[in-house]
């Protein structure tokens, strides 16, 4: 039986050039503590889970991007249903790794796991922080997704086009020059006109048609760190929406940029809605990204978005601590 389990994308940006030094370099961390598997699709991440079920892994650490997380998580899911997960470790293998930085994981995969060894060598109790899941269903999928974070509309062309022009901190910081500055000038055209949608939150149907952008998310920092939900959700009970129309940004763009380090609240007239909801429903959406992993096609879609499982993150400065 093994305590750890890591599996590893071949493909993520910081495993793609040296491989086979990194896979040799987390074996001699772990020693004989440590299973270490390599996957390059969904089928071999489905073989894996099995494997690290059957071992009794308790703790799963993952080097890969966002979105090898979400192919992670909801492949555990399909095969095992709402049997506890494992406690989930992000090494940072993205180029956003937004579900690490709400853990506070921000060292290299290597160092993070020297940290992990010694606390498992001295037998302490590890940290952890608790995220609720959301739980993805999309019309034209045989199975749902999970993740922690969903997004369509303007931030969802914003991460094709970064992925597009290499990611990184350097592109990062040009783009989000680049829209704030289109933001302050001409808020009303561009990349911030409404695409078509309808859109249901708790049952109930947002009285306008269209928007720039829809966030749903159960982490409490978002890209690149911001600071943007205005309530706090409850782990496996809610989630986070953030919902934007082309008339909220006309008229309030100059104070937009602020509600990346300030939430802002829901407005009266529902242009702007910042609160924590159980289900979302779009209608017509034609692409999103589930933390890092893109969905697109040509036909638009129905997408339903509830509340998933609770997961529980490992964290060094965690909420709470636990005996593995």
């Amino acid at each position: 039986m093994k305590q750890v389990g890591i599996i590893l994308n071949p493909s993520a940006k910081i495993n793609s050039r040296r491989t086979a030094a990194v896979v040799s370099k987390l074996n001699g961390i772990f020693g004989g503590k440590a299973l270490l598997r390599t996957t390059k699709n969904k089928l071999e991440i489905a073989g894996v889970m099995d494997e690290f079920h059957d071992e009794g892994v308790r703790l799963l650490l993952i080097s890969g991007g966002d979105g090898t997380i979400c192919s992670v998580i909801s492949s555990y899911l399909s095969l095992f249903g709402k049997e506890e997960l494992p406690v989930i470790l992000p090494l940072m293998g993205g180029t956003i790794n937004m579900i690490g930085s709400d853990a506070g994981l921000r060292e290299s995969q290597f160092a993070i796991c020297r940290k992990l060894n010694d606390k498992l060598t001295r037998g302490a109790p590890v940290g952890i922080i608790e995220r609720g899941l959301i739980r993805v269903e999309d019309s034209t999928l045989d199975e749902p997704h999970y993740g922690f974070s969903w997004i369509d509309g303007f931030l969802y062309r914003f991460l094709i086009d970064y992925y597009k022009q290499g990611a990184g901190i350097q592109v990062a910081s040009m783009m989000t020059i680049k829209t704030i500055l289109t933001l302050l000038s001409n808020g009303n055209k561009g990349p911030f006109e409404d695409i078509d949608s309808t859109v249901i939150a708790d049952g109930e149907k947002l009285p306008h048609e269209g928007h720039v952008l829809m966030i749903a998310s159960s982490l409490k920092k978002f890209v690149f760190g911001f600071d943007i939900f205005a309530e706090e959700s409850v782990p496996g009970e809610s989630f986070n929406m953030v919902y934007v129309r082309e008339s909220y940004i006309k008229k309030q763009r100059h104070t937009l940029p602020l509600g990346l380090y300030r939430s802002l609240k829901s407005d009266k007239q529902g242009n702007f809605v910042n609160r924590a909801v159980r289900s979302l429903r779009v209608e017509r959406n034609r692409g999103y990204i589930i933390d890092g992993e893109i969905f697109s096609g040509d036909e638009p879609r129905d997408v339903l978005i509830e509340a998933g499982p609770g997961v529980r993150i490992f964290s060094f400065r965690g909420e709470k601590q636990i005996e593995l």
